[in-house]
């Protein structure tokens, strides 16, 4: 009887071993999958801006790298938990190993026997693509200087709140002129208009009193304006229902109104200083008067945002058109704008007036 127990007990054991070992296998072949989310300890690529994101939900990492690098050759950086390979598109990697980054890539985690693999996809876009512009610069062309001629309404005068058309005057002078050294407040001085908003006849008076040359011009096509303008070597000045801008909410961005406007009616003005063109949309590179103070804090830390603000050509039309369909067209100091360059006023009525704070 008790050799018969003893042989039951000896075959209870081993189904409960056999059973616990099976059990132990499926443990460690899943904390093996789990693992190589965790194999991967850094990623980086040469001359990146901002820290890369690494995404172990979606399994992708993000770079952001300047518009001038060269997508085609990229040193990418990584490293990886001991007995962990890397492949990129299907090629052994080792970090340092320059990888044409210009398509998104697979970057490849193996187990050291290389049963258990894990993919990442890798995305790396420029510096403007991370501010919002969508698509590959066609074209562009930009009239900045070699100082700054950009202001912030805000500068703590008594009619701050409103006064974007004394200081895009300014800007466009600063521009035009580099000598010149009178400030938005100064502007205000000279065309108090009763503590009210400027009209676009106003910043046309006060160019033509600091001897810069102006012209208006009909606003039907945005982009073509902008171009012919801005190629040409002078600036623009919309004034506009802010209100039909649409708000970005992304701090980080550098595309369309960074701040909020409450109802239709909100006149402004702004300054257009150049354009990119891309196979997504046109932009329109904008001086904005109304930064209140407010930064950046990635990349282009300290800036302020109404600097090289990027509007869309298509929101640029639909708040002028409900505001003022016309463009201010301004010269550099001793140059002039004639018609032979700027289709002016097509329409050949007297153009009216609109205003702007």
């Amino acid at each position: 009887m008790k050799k018969r127990c003893l042989i039951l007990s000896l075959f209870v054991f081993v189904l409960l071993f056999s059973a616990c070992k099976k059990d132990s296998s499926k443990v460690v072949q899943k904390a093996q999958g789990v693992s190589l989310n965790k194999d991967l300890l850094t990623f980086s690529i040469d001359g990146q801006l901002i820290g890369s994101t690494i995404d172990t939900v979606r399994h992708e990492i993000h770079v952001v790298v300047s518009r001038n690098a060269d997508m085609h050759k990229l040193a990418a950086n990584f490293t990886l938990s001991p007995g962990t390979n890397a492949k990129m598109n299907n090629v052994t990697a080792s970090t340092g190993s320059v990888i044409d980054f210009s398509q998104p890539v697979d970057f490849t985690l193996l187990s050291e026997d290389a049963k258990n693999s894990l993919n990442f996809k890798v995305y790396v876009s420029t510096d403007l693509q991370y501010f919002g512009v969508l698509g590959h610069v066609q074209a562009e062309n930009s009239l900045d200087r070699g100082y700054n001629f950009y202001y912030d309404q805000f500068d703590g005068s008594q009619y701050q709140g409103i006064n974007c058309g004394p200081t895009v005057s300014t800007m466009a002078i600063k521009w035009a002129d580099s000598t010149f050294t009178k400030t938005p407040a100064d502007a205000r001085a000279r065309i108090p208009e009763s503590g009210g908003w400027w009209y676009t006849s106003d910043i046309q008076f006060y160019l033509a009193q600091n001897n810069i040359n102006s012209a208006v011009d009909t606003l039907d096509n945005v982009a073509a304006v902008v171009k012919k303008s801005i190629d040409n070597g002078n600036l623009v000045i919309v004034c506009l229902d802010m209100f039909s801008v649409p708000l970005n909410e992304a701090v980080y961005q550098h595309v369309q109104k960074f701040y909020d406007t409450q109802s239709a009616g909100w006149g402004h003005f702004l300054l257009v200083k150049g354009y990119k063109q891309t196979d997504a949309n046109f932009y329109l590179e904008i001086y904005d008067p109304y930064s209140n103070h407010n930064k950046y804090s990635v990349i282009t830390n300290g800036q302020l945002k109404g600097q090289d603000r990027y509007y869309i050509d298509y929101s640029i039309k639909s708040a002028t058109s409900v505001w003022w369909p016309y463009a201010i067209i301004v010269s550099p100091k001793g140059q002039t704008i004639t018609s032979s360059k700027i289709k002016l006023n097509s329409l050949h009525k007297p153009v009216p007036v609109a205003r702007g704070k």
